[in-house]
């Protein structure tokens, strides 16, 4: 469908500021192109589903679900995001990999890429140094302590897992960095990705 065409899947681990760049580019479009762009957050929609289900009480506590659930709660997110996207330009706020007790779960398993057909996945990404500070100064949060060398090989695993996608669906992959204190330019590189 067309109209499936119309999603860009933004990706980024904890801390790299990946939903500052995503608001700001939404902005961006609206001010700049007139666009109104719906964004839906693929933990939201896999908590509304875990929370209806009566599995979890908080976002924070569905990487310690067991795994098969997790897979199940992702198919059903999915198929949620999918027909919201019929009627609007959607950005979809995920993850490509989380950590979880059993080592990472992909966060856009097949059946979930087959079901959204993105048009592009874009992978927000920043200095490993920096996400281990923004990490650990974020006190909205209970983030997940790691090395600086995890977090580089965290972000190397997440470009494969990007290109696994484009694989799947015929999507591109676009890698933004964003880097401290250029939100901004991050930003209107997705906004520009948004619009094309």
């Amino acid at each position: 469908m067309s109209e499936s065409r119309n999603v860009v899947i933004v990706t980024g681990i904890p801390g790299v500021g990946k939903t500052t760049v995503i608001n700001t580019a939404v902005e961006i479009c609206k001010q700049k192109h007139g666009e109104d762009v719906l964004v839906l957050n693929f933990g939201t929609e896999m908590f509304e589903v875990a929370s209806k289900a009566g599995q979890v009480k908080n976002r924070d506590e569905m990487r310690k679900m067991p795994t098969s659930q997790q897979r199940d709660n992702q198919r059903l997110a999915g198929q949620a995001i999918a027909e919201k996207a019929r009627k609007a330009k959607v950005i979809v706020d995920t993850h490509t990999l989380i950590q979880t007790n059993n080592g990472y779960l992909i966060g856009l398993p097949e059946w979930v890429v087959r079901a959204i057909q993105p048009k592009t996945v874009v992978l927000i990404e920043a200095d490993s140094e920096k996400i281990a500070g923004r990490r650990s100064s974020d006190e909205t949060r209970t983030r997940d302590s790691q090395a600086i060398s995890d977090i580089q090989i965290h972000q190397e695993m997440c470009r494969a897992a990007a290109i696994s996608v484009g694989t799947l669906t015929g999507a591109t992959v676009r890698r933004i960095m964003n880097r401290e204190g250029k939100v901004e330019e991050a930003a209107a590189e997705l906004a520009q990705t948004l619009m094309e």
